[in-house]
């Protein structure tokens, strides 16, 4: 069997901002759970890779989205 690397990116927030992340996560390829509660979203963002560098590029380049949409929103 393969080794199979897997990083979790959990995020809460403003409902506002979560659909955001969702899109830029699923560009990544993340699978993505969403769970509201009022105003404020949680967020995760799940990669899986079996090159361990390969995840690790995917990770800091979803990082990058996330901090863009962040940034974006808080003016």
């Amino acid at each position: 069997m393969a080794e199979q690397h897997r990083m979790e990116v959990r995020w809460s927030g403003a409902n506002e901002v979560v659909t955001m992340l969702v899109e830029a996560a699923q560009r990544h390829g993340c699978e993505t759970t969403v769970e509201q509660d009022g105003d404020n979203a949680s967020l995760c963002a799940s990669l899986v890779d079996t090159d361990l560098q390969a995840l690790r590029d995917r990770v800091d380049a979803l990082l990058v989205d996330f901090a863009d949409v962040e940034e974006h929103h808080n003016g």
